[in-house]
């Protein structure tokens, strides 16, 4: 139980836009394929890039930033920049531009080239620090996607239909451009920083923080699995699948109290990865964060009208090149055969 719950709660604040949006919509288009995708995203490739993550906290005892400066120095601090950017930037313009879009376009009725802009304005005010209580409140909001979820599960018809393990394993129904795009969202941006100080944080404790890192993603895993389940048992055909599934089992009202919690979902994603995206392109530029910060909202913007295949194409390449970083972090480090960077 010591280390189970802290990965539940690991887990719950590693949901985000790929498991609420990107799998259901994804869902909707390659159908039982979607079973063996998740699984070996998130519970088979995914585990290991958080165990190793969480390794490269215990080992060095250090956050990742420091771990890459104190092994190449600043042009190590230049690399971690452009390898969380390659991730990041694309997951933004996918998690709080297209997805984001939609949904608030469905919620008030403004043209997706409206929206757009204005969950991005609204995110870059949160991640400069306006409005504080705002994303409080949202993260409060946020937590009520488990008992929604919940009773969504009771209320479809043969929701606990056996998933049969030849879709669950077999190699030719994956979709494999989408489990590399997967887990680029899974080694890119806060969660990697977050896995490597969890890491950190349970260094004296041997190998608890890498117990936790794997066994928080196994867990993400299932959830992410029952929610790719829904969207198809549902037929939540489209963009926003688990809106158009809530529709149909809550109602028209009930509904729009659902996708007020994807939104914050969304907004919780979204506030924090502007956040990075800002930082990295200032460590890269030299601005000052607020600048930064608006360069950030006009690169993802930008990346929010290219087309979903294209995005996750392009995650599918950056998120190879963020695991092959982050296991050249761990195999440097176990050359070095030290206990801490000293």
């Amino acid at each position: 139980m010591g280390v189970i719950l802290p990965a539940l709660s690991l887990a719950l604040v590693h949901i985000a836009g790929d498991n609420v949006a990107v799998v259901p919509a994804m869902a909707s288009l390659i159908g039982q394929g979607i079973y063996s995708t998740v699984f070996f995203a998130y519970m088979i490739f995914g585990s290991i890039v958080a165990g190793t993550s969480a390794w490269i906290g215990a080992k060095s005892g250090h956050e990742l930033t420091a771990v890459v400066r104190r092994l190449l120095g600043l042009r190590g601090k230049i690399l971690l920049a452009l390898a969380l950017l390659a991730v990041s930037l694309p997951a933004s313009a996918l998690t709080g531009g297209y997805f984001a879009g939609q949904l608030l376009e469905h919620l008030t009725g403004l043209p997706y080239i409206l929206t757009v802009p204005f969950c991005i304005m609204a995110c870059c005010l949160l991640a400069a620090d306006y409005g504080r209580e705002l994303l409080i409140i949202s993260n409060y909001v946020a937590l009520l996607l488990i008992p929604a979820i919940g009773v969504m599960v009771f209320m479809l018809p043969d929701t606990f239909t056996t998933i049969s393990f030849t879709n669950l394993l077999s190699l030719d129904y994956s979709n494999w451009p989408l489990v590399l795009a997967l887990i680029g969202y899974n080694a890119g941006g806060m969660r990697s920083i977050l896995v490597v100080e969890a890491g950190t944080y349970f260094a004296h404790k041997n190998y608890a923080g890498i117990y936790l890192a794997v066994l928080a993603k196994f867990f993400e895993g299932l959830f992410t699995l029952l929610l790719a389940h829904i969207a198809l048992l549902g037929e939540g055909y489209g963009v926003m699948s688990l809106s158009i599934v809530a529709n149909q089992v809550f109602g028209s009202w009930l509904a729009a109290g659902f996708n007020s919690i994807l939104v914050c979902i969304l907004l919780n994603t979204m506030v924090p990865a502007m956040l990075v995206n800002a930082k990295q392109l200032s460590i890269i530029t030299r601005l000052h964060f607020s600048s930064a910060l608006a360069l950030a909202g006009l690169l993802v913007w930008c990346g929010s009208f290219i087309s979903l295949e294209l995005i996750l194409m392009i995650m599918s390449a950056t998120g190879l090149l963020m695991i092959g970083f982050i296991g050249w972090i761990a195999y440097f480090l176990h050359k070095q055969g030290d206990n801490k960077l000293q």
